[in-house]
C-alpha cells in the first residue's frame, strides 16, 4: 500500500481537522459527480486566464485586445470584448483582464517559472497573519482571523501585489462598480490568488476566487476562518444544487486534479490545512467530483493518486526529482488545457520544432 511510509505522519494531524474515526469513514465515501455545465464552462474559462500569465516568463503577453495578446488559443480563439490591461513582474507575476462583455475584471497569479518562486514555494516556516491592509491600517471590514498563520513564503510574496497591483484593482473597482472582480492563480499563482482576494474583500470588494492546484496556504485556524468567511458550506451546496448561472461572490473554489501532487503540500502534519470547497478533476478527466471542504480523509486519498516513482522520490526527500516525474507534471499542469503551453510552444518554436 503506497501509504505505509506516510500515514502515521498524516495521522498526526487528524486532531485538528477531524477525529480520526470520522475521517477513515469518510475515506470510503465517493464524491459526488459534479452535473454543473455552466460552472465547468466558467471553470474552463478561468484555466485559460492562468494560461496567460505562462506566456509572460517568454514575453509573449501583450496590454491589448485578447485575441491579439499572445499566441495561443486561450487568446486567438478568445471572443467578445476582453484585453489585457495590467502586468507586474517580479517576485511574484500576474496580470489583470477587462472583460467588457460579462462586465469581469479578472486578477490572475502567475505558477512557479523561477529558481526565486521556487524558494518562495520552500519557505514552509509559518507567519503570524496579518494581511497587508490590516497592518496598514486601510482595512474597512473587520479582521477576525484571531492567532491564525499562513506559509511565510506566500505571505512575504503577496507584498509584491499589494506593491505592483493592489492599487490597480481598487482603481478599476471604483471606474467599474458594477464589474464583477475575480481572483485566480495557478500553483503557487493558486496560493496567492487566496491572499490577495482577502486583500481585497478587507477593502470591502467583493470577489469571487477560483483557484487550481493550489498548496496549502495556512493552518488550521486560517483555514477554518476562511471557511467561514467565504462560506464554504453554502458554497458546497449550491454545487451539488447544479443550479445557477455562476460561482457566487465572495465564494472559494478550490480546483485540483487527480495526482497532482502539488495541493497535498505543505503536510497536514506539519500543521497546514486546506480552505474552500474543492472540486477535482477524475483520474480519466471524464468527471468533476465535488469534495467540498477539505479533511484529512483527503490527503490520505491524495497520497493514493500519486505515482510510486514520485513517491519513492519523496521518501528519499529529493522534492524536485518528485516534481519532475512525467506524471506529476502532466497532473499539475493539465487542468482543462495545459496552462503552461505557452512557454512550451515559443520554446519549441525557437529551437525550430513545431508543436
Amino acid at each position: 500500500m503506497k501509504l505505509n511510509i506516510f500515514t502515521p505522519f498524516l495521522f498526526l494531524g487528524a486532531a485538528r481537522s477531524a477525529s480520526l474515526f470520522s475521517a477513515i469513514e469518510e475515506c470510503f465515501a465517493e464524491p459526488a459527480t459534479l452535473n454543473f455545465p455552466n460552472i465547468r464552462s466558467e471553470l474552463v474559462q478561468f484555466a485559460q486566464y492562468c494560461s496567460l500569465a505562462y506566456c509572460m516568463p517568454v514575453n509573449e503577453l501583450k496590454d491589448t485586445d485578447l485575441k491579439d495578446a499572445c499566441p495561443i488559443s486561450s487568446c486567438t480563439e478568445s471572443t467578445g470584448d476582453q484585453q489585457v490591461i495590467f502586468q507586474f513582474d517580479s517576485d511574484a507575476s500576474g496580470l489583470i483582464v477587462q472583460d467588457n462583455t460579462t462586465k469581469r475584471i479578472i486578477l490572475v497569479f502567475k505558477g512557479t517559472t523561477t529558481l526565486e518562486e521556487y524558494a518562495i514555494d520552500f519557505d514552509t516556516v509559518q507567519s503570524d497573519y496579518t494581511p497587508y491592509t490590516v497592518s496598514k491600517g486601510i482595512n474597512t471590514v473587520d479582521f477576525t482571523c484571531k492567532n491564525c498563520k499562513v506559509h511565510a513564503g506566500f505571505y512575504e510574496a503577496t507584498q509584491v501585489f499589494m506593491n505592483d497591483a493592489f492599487q490597480k484593482m481598487v482603481d478599476l473597482h471604483k471606474e467599474y462598480p458594477d464589474y464583477e472582480i475575480d481572483v485566480t492563480g495557478h500553483s503557487l499563482g493558486a496560493s496567492l490568488a487566496v491572499l490577495a482576494a482577502n486583500e481585497l474583500r478587507l477593502v470591502g470588494i467583493d470577489v469571487t476566487l477560483i483557484n487550481f492546484g493550489s498548496p496549502k496556504v495556512g493552518d488550521p485556524n486560517f483555514a477554518s476562518w476562511m471557511d467561514n468567511w467565504y462560506d464554504t458550506t453554502s458554497l458546497t451546496s449550491f454545487l451539488k444544487a447544479s443550479s445557477g448561472d455562476e460561482l457566487p461572490a465572495n465564494s472559494y473554489t478550490r480546483v485540483t486534479h487527480y495526482g497532482d501532487i502539488v495541493p497535498i503540500v505543505p503536510f497536514a502534519a506539519m500543521d497546514f490545512s486546506h480552505c474552500g470547497s474543492e472540486v477535482r478533476i477524475s483520474e480519466d478527466e471524464s468527471q468533476l467530483q465535488l469534495r467540498g471542504s477539505w479533511s484529512l480523509c483527503h490527503e490520505l486519498q491524495d497520497w493514493e493518486s500519486v505515482s510510486s516513482s514520485a513517491l519513492e522520490a519523496i521518501a528519499e526527500g529529493n522534492w524536485l526529482a518528485a516534481l519532475d516525474t512525467e506524471d506529476i507534471t502532466e497532473h499539475h499542469l493539465d487542468y482543462f488545457i495545459d496552462v503552461s503551453q505557452c512557454m512550451t510552444t515559443t520554446i519549441l518554436s525557437l529551437l525550430g520544432i513545431s508543436s
